[in-house]
């Protein structure tokens, strides 16, 4: 192949797409309205969440049972209120009155502890048609309630060392063995299995995104060469190998550019997550390192089989159909991603880090959770499989490629794809 007729087919490729205005309008104006109106939609949550905290969270008790530890309770404006958590709850013991602080919307609940709690442990709820149907604290009020019952019931019958236990029975401090012997707890060890899960979950993400991007591209591209037969003309002096590389190469840079300018505020909010996560867990920079050559590497052999495909179809609709195969082959990954997790090299890991469709994402995912265990050779074999791969599927995709091209009006049969193939 020649590298001069490769950049000349790559660069009018991607000059025509990226001076589109639509192109320009998508890549520029649709990420900054998309952060316009989530901004937007953000702020007005935020203002609303904000007034919604700032209202009284008063809720009421009556104890019929006569259980509550009355001790608890402070006085305030003539009545008994026990706070906690940023909730007021009033103690009532006129019914009458209580129903009426509830109807007229001062209280967000009533909670009546029935006369056989002791036998049934019944609390009756009741909330009024002025609460609102969310509220940010009535889901924190029951276990509240819970924990003054529980105290109530304990106060005087038990030391106090032992009643604070039957309160709280055990407080759980975690740890895990990281590859160095160090142990991380707590914070620390449920902070580094989320980095650890979510990057390669947005990696792979990121990469289908991308193809899917890109093969939009590719797609409206050969349909439009199919039509206007502009690439039999090219044939004559230039060779499907070429042509193939240089589309790939062209329309593979616009549809990269797009998706950068798209990703890059992620990208960017990521770095910095993975900068201040670097002191208290262990960022797995072995797999943000390689992604990017796995990425590429990727991108280019399923590019190819997307390209080479699309030629196939009679229309645009069908060549869509035939490319998105490929996109789904290199998320299997994300299919079987509770397995890889579990025994990242176990059978199922070392398989697919050897299956070109699949060997990116899933040596990402076992350098992210466990790079102690996965050797150099196999991350090099990995990528020398994608450069063989895609070497290959650019020489027999240019064949086929030739195929959808020269026998326009007609479907070509498998054997007609075969014979070309070989």
């Amino acid at each position: 192949m020649r590298i001069r007729r490769i950049g000349a087919v790559a660069r009018f490729e991607l000059l025509s797409v990226i001076k589109r205005w639509s192109y320009l309008i998508a890549t520029f104006g649709l990420p900054l309205f998309l952060a316009g109106v989530s901004g937007t939609v953000l702020g007005i949550q935020t203002y609303f969440l904000s007034q919604r905290a700032a209202q009284s969270s008063q809720f009421g008790l009556i104890d019929d049972a006569g259980v509550v530890d009355r001790s608890e309770f402070s006085s305030r404006d003539g009545q008994r209120v026990w706070s906690a958590n940023g909730s007021d709850v009033v103690l009532y013991e006129d019914r009458d009155l209580a129903n009426r602080d509830l109807a007229s919307g001062r209280l967000r609940a009533l909670y009546i502890v029935q006369e056989d709690y002791l036998r049934s442990g019944e609390v009756r709820a009741v909330q009024s048609e002025k609460t609102p149907l969310l509220s940010m604290r009535g889901t924190t009020i029951e276990p509240m309630l819970r924990s003054l019952l529980r105290k109530s019931l304990l106060e005087g019958r038990l030391e106090a060392d032992v009643q604070e236990r039957v309160l709280a029975p055990a407080h759980f401090v975690r740890a895990r063995l990281g590859p160095d012997g160090d142990q991380t707890t707590d914070l620390s060890e449920a902070l580094d299995l989320l980095v650890r899960t979510t990057i390669p979950l947005f990696l792979g993400v990121l990469l289908l995104t991308a193809l899917l991007s890109a093969s939009g591209y590719l797609v409206q591209t050969v349909a439009t060469d199919k039509e206007s037969k502009i690439v039999e003309v090219l044939l004559s002096s230039v060779s499907p190998e070429e042509i193939l590389a240089g589309k790939l190469l062209g329309l593979g840079a616009a549809g990269l550019l797009q998706f950068a300018v798209w990703s890059s505020m992620v990208v960017l909010v990521a770095i910095t997550a993975s900068t201040a996560l670097a002191a208290v867990v262990a960022v797995p920079w072995q797999a943000i390192s390689v992604a990017p050559v796995l990425f590429v590497l990727g991108y280019l052999f399923l590019g190819s089989l997307m390209l080479a495909t699309a030629a196939l179809g009679a229309n645009a609709a069908e060549s869509q159909k035939l490319t998105m195969g490929w996109a789904l082959l290199a998320i299997v990954p994300l299919m079987v991603l509770v397995v890889l997790l579990e025994e990242p090299h176990g059978i199922a890991g070392q398989v697919l880090t050897w299956i070109p469709f699949t060997s990116p994402l899933t040596v990402i995912i076992r350098l992210a959770v466990d790079p102690s265990g996965i050797a150099w050779w196999e991350v090099a074999g990995a990528i020398v499989a994608l450069l063989i791969s895609t070497w290959l599927s650019i020489r027999i995709g240019a064949r086929l490629f030739r195929v959808g091209f020269l026998l326009t009006g007609s479907r070509p049969s498998f054997a007609e794809l075969w014979r070309q193939a070989k």
